[in-house]
């Protein structure tokens, strides 16, 4: 007995292994596909995105916000109540009391915004840009803000030169302990002033 030898023409390979060849590819892509994708867990949605770009507007507002008209109410929405926290996280709010960004009691707040009344001083707070970040391995956001500050006073104590700014946030959500059912909020959990970099 011997062995025969056949020649085998490409076509014939290709009609013969042909569909094998092809479910062997798309089965490599899927699984590379799959591999590289990124998790949805971490994925930040468009209306979040919406919300939390507002967020970071809002707080910036309220951290630059030195117009006697309404800055003892920005400063209240940073700090909150004993209850819940304001749009800052207590460890950022000790700190930014630390560098004497924020007052360090309710009468500073009063006596400042009294100054500031006397002073007939207000702000204009112009935001050029927020950029959002994706979520860091905690589900913290980062967020820049930049843009541009001046302030202006009736007794010309204060120049009215822009004077621009930038900070880094880091959102996350906060909800009250044991309440599932109220909605959570964003919340600042890490402030940089990157402003004179």
């Amino acid at each position: 007995m011997y062995w025969r030898i056949r020649r085998v023409s490409p076509e014939q390979v290709a009609r013969q292994y042909g569909v094998h060849a092809v479910c062997a590819v798309s089965i490599l892509l899927n699984v590379l596909l799959i591999a590289t994708r990124p998790n949805p867990k971490k994925e930040v949605g468009a209306e979040m995105k919406t919300n939390l770009e507002q967020f970071a507007r809002n707080v910036t507002q309220h951290i630059l916000d030195s117009s006697f008209i309404s800055y003892e109410q920005s400063t209240l929405a940073l700090l909150g109540n004993n209850m819940t926290p304001g749009e800052l996280a207590p460890q950022v709010v000790k700190q930014m009391k630390a560098n004497e960004q924020l007052p360090k009691t309710i009468e500073d707040l009063k006596a400042t915004a009294r100054t500031l009344e006397a002073q007939r001083q207000v702000s204009a707070i112009r935001i050029d840009g927020v950029v959002l970040g994706e979520p860091d391995e905690r589900g913290l956001v980062p967020i820049q803000v930049a843009g541009q500050a001046a302030i202006h006073s009736a007794d010309e104590s204060v120049s009215g030169t822009p004077m621009p700014f930038r900070f880094v946030y880091k959102v996350g959500m906060w909800g009250p302990p044991n309440q599932p059912e109220v909605p959570r909020k964003p919340i600042v959990i890490d402030l940089k002033d990157l402003s004179g970099r």
